[in-house]
C-alpha cells in the first residue's frame, strides 16, 4: 500500500495524528526535499527522492518513472508513506506520482491523509476570512471545478456540463458519520457536501476553436462564458490591434498575436493545436459576428474537419450608446437602426449616402478615418446630431457630441482618426419622443 501524507504548511504542530500515525506505522517514508525530510524526522527517517525543476520532457518523464518505480516496489513489500508539504491531493507532486504508480502498477492500492493546505495557512496568517467563490491557479488550463454546499447538485450538474465539464462525483459528511461518496448525482444536497467536475481527455479531445467575442474594451464586458473559455485556453489567438490587452490577463495558455497573418497561416496554427488536443480561442473584439471576418476561417476550419463554436460580446456601439446615456431606437423618434460601413480596402462600394435617407440611426463602423468624407456623403441635415465615442468602454475613452456639419471638426481637433464609433440621428438629442406603452 501507498499513502500520501500531508504534513500541512510547515509547521511541526500543524501535522495531523493521523500523519504521524501514518509515518511511524510505514516500512519506508519518501518525501520529495530537505523541509519535508526535517518534519518527518521525529517519526521515522525518510528518504529524499530527487525531483528537479528541469524543461527537458524526455528527462522528466525518465525521473518520474525512476522515482514511481523505486516508491512501487517498496509498497508492493508493505505499507509506505510519501510525504509532501501541505496536502498531497493539492497542487503536489504526489498527485503525478500516484498517476504515473497507478499506469504502471495497477495492483498497488493507493490512499490519502489530508493535510493543512497553503490556502487555509495564509487565511490563517492573514487575518483572511474566505466567505465567498475564489480561484486557485497554477497557471494552467482550469479543467477541475470544485462546488461547496451543494444543495442542488442535479442542477450544477447540468450547468457544467454545458461548460464542458464530463466527469462529477459528489460527497457528502466527508471523515464524518454517514459519509458518501457517489458517481450517482442527487437532486437535493446535503450543507455538507462538495461536488466535484473535471474535463476528461474524452471532452479535452474534441475538435473545436471557439470564437469568443471580447466585448468593446473592458475586461469587466467579456461575457462569463467568454471568461471561463479564456481561463481554461490552452492557446489564445487574438488581434492586438483590435482588443485591450488586460482581457489576455483571464488566461495562462499561450497567447498569439495574429496581426499580419495570412489566413492560411491562423488557420494552419489553430488546425494544429486543436488535433493536438489543446482548448484554443480565437479572440475577436466586440462580437465575433459583427465586422469580425470569422466566415473565412470557419470554412477553413471545417475543411481541417474541425467544428467551431461562437460567443457573442458586447459590441463597440452598444457600449458607445451606453457611454453617451442614450438608446438607439426610441418612440416618436426612430424605430430604425442601420448598421454600416464606408467604403474602404475590403469594401468596394458602400450604401451610405443611400441608407441616411431613411432618417433612422445610424451607427457607422470602421470609419473614423473617413468622418469628414462620410459626413458630406449623408443625406441627413446638416443640425442632425452626432457623436464620434473613442474607444467605448476603455479607461481613454472620449465622447464628442456635435452635429453632421460640424463633428469633423470636433474630432480632428481631439485627433481621433481611429477606433471610433459614428452614431449620426435625432436619439442623441431627443425632443419630443413618445412615451413608451410599457409604462401606460
Amino acid at each position: 500500500m501507498l499513502i500520501g501524507v500531508g504534513l500541512g504548511p510547515g509547521s511541526p504542530d500543524l501535522l495531523t495524528l493521523a500523519a504521524i500515525k501514518a509515518l511511524k506505522n510505514s516500512r519506508k517514508v519518501f518525501v520529495p526535499g530537505k523541509l519535508a525530510a526535517e518534519l518527518v524526522a521525529p517519526y521515522a527517517k525518510a528518504e529524499i527522492l530527487d525531483f528537479p525543476m528541469i524543461q527537458d520532457k524526455t528527462e522528466l518523464l525518465k525521473m518520474w518513472e525512476n522515482n514511481a518505480n523505486k516508491v512501487a516496489n517498496e509498497a508492493g513489500k508493505g505499507t509506505v508513506s510519501f510525504a509532501v508539504i501541505g496536502d498531497p491531493n493539492f497542487f503536489s507532486t504526489f498527485s503525478h506520482l500516484r498517476r504515473t504508480i497507478k499506469e504502471k502498477y495497477p495492483d498497488i492500492e493507493i490512499t490519502t491523509i489530508p493535510g493543512v493546505s497553503a490556502i487555509t495557512a495564509q487565511a490563517a496568517r492573514t487575518d483572511t476570512s474566505i466567505e465567498g467563490s475564489f480561484t486557485v491557479s497554477d497557471g494552467s488550463p482550469v479543467r477541475t471545478k470544485i462546488i461547496l454546499k451543494t444543495k442542488h447538485p442535479e442542477n450544477t450538474r447540468e450547468k457544467l456540463t454545458a461548460e464542458g465539464f464530463d466527469e462529477f462525483i459528489y460527497a457528502e459528511r466527508l471523515f464524518m458519520e454517514n459519509e458518501k461518496v457517489t458517481h450517482e448525482i442527487p437532486q437535493n444536497g446535503d450543507y455538507f457536501s462538495i461536488l466535484v467536475a473535471k474535463k476528461s481527455k474524452k471532452a479535452a479531445e474534441k475538435k473545436v476553436v471557439y470564437f469568443v467575442g471580447a466585448g468593446p474594451g473592458n475586461p469587466k464586458y467579456i461575457t462569463v462564458k467568454g471568461r471561463e473559455l479564456l481561463e481554461s485556453a490552452d492557446l489564445v489567438m487574438y488581434t492586438g490591434s483590435l482588443i485591450n490587452l488586460e482581457i489576455l490577463d483571464y488566461t495562462q495558455g499561450k497567447k498569439i498575436d495574429s496581426h499580419g497573418m495570412k489566413l492560411e497561416d491562423i488557420i494552419d496554427m489553430l488546425a494544429k493545436n486543436v488535433e493536438a488536443g489543446k482548448t484554443v480561442v480565437r479572440l475577436h473584439s466586440g462580437d465575433p459576428s459583427l465586422y469580425g471576418a470569422i466566415i473565412e476561417q470557419i470554412d477553413g476550419l471545417k475543411k481541417c474537419g474541425i467544428n467551431i463554436e461562437i460567443i457573442p460580446g458586447v459590441t463597440s456601439l452598444f457600449a458607445a450608446a451606453a457611454a453617451l446615456r442614450t438608446q438607439l431606437t426610441l418612440n416618436g423618434i426612430t424605430e430604425t437602426l442601420i448598421i454600416t460601413r464606408p467604403a474602404g480596402e475590403t469594401l468596394e462600394k458602400d450604401s451610405i449616402h443611400e441608407l441616411s435617407r431613411h432618417s433612422a440611426t445610424m451607427a457607422i463602423y470602421l470609419g473614423t478615418h473617413k468622418l469628414r468624407e462620410i459626413m458630406r456623403k449623408v443625406a441627413y441635415p446638416k443640425d442632425t446630431p452626432a457623436a464620434v465615442v473613442y474607444h467605448a468602454s476603455w479607461d481613454d475613452e472620449k465622447v464628442i457630441l456635435g452635429t453632421v456639419g460640424d463633428i469633423a471638426d470636433r474630432a480632428e481637433a481631439l485627433g481621433i482618426d481611429k477606433s471610433a464609433m459614428i452614431i449620426i440621428g435625432n436619439v442623441l438629442s431627443p425632443e419630443n419622443y413618445k412615451r413608451s406603452h410599457l409604462y401606460g
